[in-house]
């Protein structure tokens, strides 16, 4: 019989229910305790030859980074009829309108699903993802032809953990919450990747050259840094 590898528990705290979900790894050598932002929940890995009773009380003596970890994830904003939304940095309203024809109807401070059937957060999650791909793709053809590159294809993540990433073979990945964020931080996430496709590393001469294309970075990573918490909380379901 296969022994268990998974334990889920439970740790009552200052008011909260924080989930723990502890795995044995054979791989793992030491305890390692991250935060799964996509289902709120402390994740621990522990080696195969340490017991869970050891897992869960490492847990519980993390107990406080972790209650820290999901109260910036609550209250989650969870998109209904009538939410308001900063879309590209921009208070948005998002109303659903039953409707025979299926349309979109955008103006200054209001986006208008209008649908006859009960699959407007879908028309509207389709949207967004598809101004952040258009936005993207606008930056990525300016920023390409100033660093003298080609970039093959744009692809979007729902990633909890990273906002964009590249590989050797000219593929960006771009984390879709950025529709969330104003045009500047994409705009600089952009840069970021792009600039890595000369420099792989984070080295001086990397973000010198990310500065020459993007002078106020700084700026962008503090409103990151700042923001992260509310881009992440935003939840179609």
């Amino acid at each position: 019989m296969t022994k268990t590898m998974i334990k889920e528990h439970v740790i009552n705290y200052k008011n909260q229910s924080i989930h723990i979900l502890i795995r044995k790894n054979k791989l793992s050598r030491n305890y390692k305790l991250t935060f799964d932002k996509k289902n709120i929940q402390g994740l621990v890995s522990i080696p195969k030859h340490i017991s869970f009773k050891n897992g869960f009380e490492f847990a519980q003596e993390n107990i406080e980074w972790l209650s820290n970890e999901v109260n910036k994830l609550y209250p989650l904003i969870l998109i209904k009829n009538g939410s308001s939304l900063s879309i590209r940095g921009k208070k948005t309203k998002i109303i659903f309108e039953k409707d025979k024809n299926r349309k979109i109807i955008i103006s200054e401070n209001k986006i208008v699903i209008k649908s006859d059937r009960d699959n407007y957060k879908k028309i509207l999650q389709q949207w967004l993802r598809d101004q952040i791909l258009s936005d993207s793709r606008y930056y990525i053809k300016l920023i390409s032809k100033q660093i003298n590159l080609n970039i093959n294809e744009i692809k979007l993540s729902n990633s909890f953990n990273y906002w964009g990433s590249c590989n050797t073979k000219g593929i960006i990945h771009l984390n879709w919450r950025l529709i969330f964020a104003p045009t500047s931080v994409l705009k600089y996430i952009i840069v970021h990747e792009v600039c890595h496709l000369k420099e792989f590393n984070h080295t001086e001469k990397f973000w010198e050259l990310v500065k020459k294309m993007c002078p106020n970075y700084k700026d962008q990573i503090k409103w990151l840094k700042k923001n992260d918490s509310y881009l992440y909380r935003i939840r179609f379901d």
